[in-house]
């Protein structure tokens, strides 16, 4: 025994086998693009289910969510009321065009004076608290929005509402809101300034009618009717001569004009045939005025009833006018008696001044620096007078001339299909969710998971060789036939050469001094007695003589699998001494040989690890080639420590991505490299459908490109 043990752990050329931690672990390249498709091509299923996952309830989330409908509508903006309010000098000239005015176009739209002008003339906040108009006016607010198209004047009124109908009618309301807003602002605008200049030009006009009769007052009570302030007498006679005559004519003049005019109004003129009043310029304007009044009346009069608002102030309108013309040719009339009188005065005055010219000259040229202020000061009152007037006439000719800034391009029409939740958008953002969280998740899975699936990890994170990689029997031929069997039917296939592959391996690993060949495992269901009896049966059908040897105790699974009766004589029996082993009948060639366990209630766990078992394994080295001991787990069954340095070599099973490292490593742990020769381990039910899970360094990736080998 020892003299087997020391040449299988020498070798023929004194170069010793390989042991446990004579393996460094390898170093891994995480750099390497195939691990990162390999990662991939594992954890697809992963990746795709959570995506799916992620995909179905974004469209859960859209189909459920509250339907938001879009309604746009388009305006441009124009220059057409500041070009009319500056033609009439309005108060404040309306600027040019320029991406200031447009922002703040912009910000008119989704002000709240719009919002409260909407919601009156849709008649939202009818029968409405005031808080409850506030909300509404709030959520008008909100969801009015406004854009500019570039750098162009054309704006985009935009309405988000829950429907459609309501989405398209709101946002066209606020397109003709807009549009009058500036029409709207200049007609008040125009109203207070021609009030004020109605009201200012009273004031003035009594202003200048008092400093033009001051004026007249000092002429006559200084006895300067003449405008020239002569400096000598006799000039000064003469010229009140001419000037007597004059007045004389102009008094008789002027009495005879108002006379007239009288006798027209005694007999039921209106005063419209009053010379005066035909030719004056203000009546001219206020007759014209009139017309347009009256033809506008006309007009509504034909389309509408007597009670229409448009009627009603057009009906005003035209009052006020008459009213004005019949103030126009009183203030004729006034001014015509004035004129009477003043010719009267005058002439009257003329005739007294004309006696005492000569005595008054020097009282004359004194009072003339008087005369002079009062001149200037009725000059000047006249004049702002007579400037507000033309304003007046300039605010009345500007009513009903006002033009809107902006002009509707195109009305919003009824959305068809809501602009919110956008379904393309929110899938497109679950499938980037989805993919994230699968390869998250993957990643987690990859991290968690302690299985052994290639060989490069094998040795990298156990520090041991791989021997081979055992392919899983329903991966290959897809039949139910049993791996043992499997062997015997199809010497040829790919299941079969994997453990051929074993034996060469541990031929090459121990120079083929190896007899006794253990297999075990870490944990139990890791394939050890399928790979010990396919093993036996490919050695046996190489020519060796081999011996399999059940040593699992409490599964029996070598006993089990050749349905072994209660009574039958075993292993246990051999090393009791109950049944005696004929070793002579062994001798031949192409012999495999079984040593069960028999079905027994005892577990006589003594009998292997003691001396007995020793002898037999002796004995059974001069009779066969081969020796293959199945071995119970390691880390559950202590024995299985002892019965291992019993075997010239260990070879460890471990199921493919399925054994955790760490129960490997403990197993290992547990096996002295000095008491144990562990080989290597062996990946077993390497399921090759799923190739992808591999490495490119493990032969069995390209088992797509010589399967052709084993038909």
């Amino acid at each position: 025994m020892s003299g087997s043990r020391d040449l299988v752990a020498t070798g023929t050329g004194g170069t010793a086998v390989a042991n446990y931690g004579d393996y460094a672990p390898l170093s891994a390249d995480r750099m390497d693009l195939s691990e990162s498709v390999s990662f991939f091509r594992r954890q697809f299923k992963l990746i795709a289910i959570i995506t799916a996952l992620a995909l179905a309830a974004g469209a859960l989330i859209s189909i459920l969510a509250g339907k938001t409908y879009l309604a746009e509508s388009t305006v441009m903006l124009t220059n057409d009321a500041a070009i009319v309010t500056q033609s009439t000098a309005a108060t404040t000239p309306q600027p040019a065009l320029s991406s200031e005015v447009v922002d703040t176009q912009m910000q008119i739209i989704s002000s709240q004076e719009m919002a409260q002008r909407v919601a009156q003339s849709l008649g939202l906040t009818n029968g409405l608290d005031g808080a409850g108009q506030r909300k509404v006016i709030d959520e008008l607010q909100e969801n009015v929005g406004a854009r500019r198209a570039g750098e162009s004047y054309a704006l985009t009124i935009s309405y988000q509402a829950e429907k459609a109908a309501d989405a398209s009618t709101i946002v066209n309301e606020f397109t003709r809101q807009f549009v009058n807003w500036e029409l709207s602002a200049e007609q008040e605008r125009n109203a207070e300034a021609r009030a004020i200049v109605e009201e200012r030009l009273g004031e003035l006009r009594d202003r200048a009618q008092a400093d033009t009769q001051a004026l007249q007052q000092y002429r006559i009570a200084n006895n300067l009717p003449s405008m020239t302030g002569a400096s000598l007498t006799e000039q000064e006679i003469s010229t009140y001569n001419q000037e007597v005559t004059t007045a004389r004519a102009a008094a008789a003049e002027d009495q005879a004009r108002l006379n007239t005019a009288l006798a027209q109004l005694r007999s039921g003129s209106s005063g419209d045939d009053v010379g005066e009043a035909l030719g004056s310029p203000v009546i001219a304007s206020l007759r014209a005025q009139e017309a347009l009044a009256a033809t506008t009346v006309a007009d509504l009069s034909a389309k509408y009833g007597p009670n229409h608002p448009q009627l009603i102030r057009a009906n005003s309108q035209l009052s006020e006018v008459q009213n004005r013309i019949q103030s126009e040719i009183g203030r004729v009339i006034s001014n015509l008696r004035a004129k009477q009188e003043v010719s009267a005065q005058r002439l009257a005055s003329l005739n007294g001044s004309l006696a005492n010219a000569r005595a008054k000259l020097s009282q004359n040229n004194s009072a003339m620096v008087g005369l002079s202020e009062l001149e200037r000061a009725a000059e000047a009152s006249q004049g702002i007078y007579e400037t507000y007037l033309n304003r007046f006439k300039e605010l009345i000719a500007a009513e009903g001339s006002e033009k809107p800034n902006a002009r509707i391009l195109t009305l919003a029409e009824t959305p068809i299909f809501p602009n919110s939740p956008n379904i393309p958008l929110n899938l497109a953002l679950a499938l980037v969710i989805g993919l994230g969280l699968g390869i998250l998740a993957a990643y987690i899975k990859e991290a968690l998971f302690h299985g052994i699936s290639t060989p490069d990890e094998a040795e990298r994170d156990l520090g041991v060789p791989c021997l081979a990689s055992i392919p899983l029997l329903e991966s290959i031929d897809g039949g139910e036939d049993h791996p043992a069997t499997a062997i015997q039917e199809s010497p040829k296939s790919a299941f079969a050469e994997s453990f051929r592959s074993l034996g060469a391996s541990i031929d090459l690993a121990t120079q083929g001094q190896a007899k006794v060949i253990a297999i075990t495992s870490a944990l139990p269901g890791e394939g050890k007695t399928v790979m010990s009896c396919c093993l036996a049966s490919v050695l046996a059908a190489g020519g060796q003589r081999t011996m399999l040897i059940d040593c699992d105790l409490r599964r029996q699974g070598i006993s089990r699998l050749l349905n072994m009766q209660e009574g039958q004589k075993g292993l246990v029996d051999v090393l009791d001494g109950s049944a005696p082993i004929d070793l002579e009948q062994y001798d031949g060639d192409n012999v495999f040989c079984v040593l069960p366990l028999s079905p027994s209630r005892e577990e006589p766990e003594h009998l292997l690890r003691g001396q007995e078992f020793v002898d037999l394994l002796e004995q059974l080295r001069g009779h066969f080639d081969r020796i293959i001991l199945d071995l119970p787990p390691v880390l559950p069954i202590a024995a299985t420590r002892i019965l291992a340095s019993r075997a010239d070599v260990v070879v460890m099973a471990t199921k493919w991505r399925d054994t955790s490292r760490f129960a490997i490593r403990a197993a290992l742990r547990r096996l002295p490299p000095d008491q144990v020769n562990v080989l290597g381990v062996v990946l077993s039910g390497v399921d090759m459908s799923r190739r992808s899970f591999l490495n490119p360094h493990d032969p069995y990736f390209y088992y797509s490109q010589y399967k052709e080998y084993y038909a």
